[in-house]
């Protein structure tokens, strides 16, 4: 073992958490996990193996796994959490997604709570992002030479590395586009890629079903509304934000037993949601929403609201079994105060 990973690890031990538990007085960790790694389709993500593990070493640590409904509900009543509390979440309702959730949360007695994007799950859709990934992997073409919004966007894709970060750089650019129908410049990219774009998901993006959603729920998984369309809310207009939020929270309504009124932002960053949009979200009689924006979560209402709204802050997984018992533990939370102590920051 590396020293710093020793380091980490003794640190995060059950026996050490007490010792720093003030640290972590009314905050918990939400983990936020995406794809299972499927080299076969071209899908980067976790493995099973690795987040099983993540879950054994967290637990060894002492992490208490509680449902991220436990940690909303603490946040809305303004109810002390505890220290040593830890959530994960799973966005979007692939198929593979549900494995995860079945394989390996269920059956580690793991809390999850799973993002359903709507039109995804009934058929309707699947995400413009996922478009211009199967563009981008799929094209013969050496660079993407291509305008949107009057921006000129040359971009290379020769190499895997290349086409990695073009396809990143390509999604950000959409992400800010004034121009919301995001899924219209997906297809004229694939076309200016030279590829053709399927009707109806790819496997590679295949969703699960309503039937295994119930399935899943009937083993004590959860799930909430992640919108209709996984459309960037701050560039929809007001009735395309609220269609957005009650039709995706209805179609949970009809299709599960005890869905969660909690809304999860699509991509979640700060500047993808405005206070028009919590005002939406908390007038369709949801509780809470969840973003991307990696911290703790915050149970102390003056702390973990955004516009008046409980919102629950999530770290992406990392990659590394160190990484994951430095945000699940105390430790993050005493780098975060160093950082605040030194002069300039």
């Amino acid at each position: 073992m590396r020293p710093l990973d020793f380091i980490v690890h003794a640190l995060s031990r059950r026996a050490a958490r007490p010792l720093f538990r003030s640290m972590m007085r009314g905050r918990a960790t939400i983990f936020m996990l995406h794809r299972v790694t499927d080299t076969a389709h071209g899908v980067s993500g976790h493995s099973l193996e690795f987040v099983r593990t993540a879950i054994r070493a967290l637990r060894q640590s002492g992490a208490q796994f509680v449902p991220v409904r436990q940690i909303m509900e603490a946040c809305a009543n303004d109810t002390e959490s505890g220290d040593d509390w830890v959530a994960f979440t799973i966005d979007d309702g692939f198929a593979d997604q549900a494995m995860m959730a079945r394989s390996v949360f269920a059956a580690e007695h793991c809390p999850v709570t799973v993002f359903l994007i709507s039109g995804l799950v009934d058929g309707k859709l699947w995400p413009w992002d996922d478009r211009l990934a199967y563009a981008v992997a799929r094209t013969q073409a050496a660079q993407l030479d291509v305008t949107l919004e009057s921006k000129h966007l040359k971009l290379p894709l020769q190499s895997s590395q290349q086409r990695s970060h073009s396809l990143e750089q390509l999604r950000n650019h959409c992400k800010r586009l004034v121009n919301n129908d995001v899924y219209a410049v997906a297809d004229a990219v694939a076309r200016q890629l030279g590829v053709t774009l399927p009707d109806t998901a790819p496997p590679a993006y295949r969703p699960l079903t309503w039937d295994e959603a119930r399935a899943l729920e009937s083993q004590g998984v959860e799930f909430a509304p992640h919108s209709i369309s996984h459309r960037i809310f701050s560039r929809l207009s007001a009735a395309e934000a609220r269609e957005e939020i009650t039709q995706s929270w209805r179609r949970l309504q009809e299709e599960l037993a005890h869905p969660l009124p909690l809304f999860a932002w699509p991509t979640g960053r700060p500047d993808d949601y405005t206070e028009r949009d919590v005002a939406l979200v908390r007038d369709a009689g949801l509780q809470a929403c969840a973003s991307t924006d990696a911290d703790y979560t915050h149970t102390d209402p003056r702390a973990g609201h955004v516009h008046g709204l409980c919102n629950l802050r999530r770290f992406p997984l990392p990659a590394s079994i160190r990484d994951v018992l430095q945000y699940g533990s105390w430790i993050e939370r005493g780098k975060q105060i160093l950082r605040g102590a030194l002069p300039g920051r």
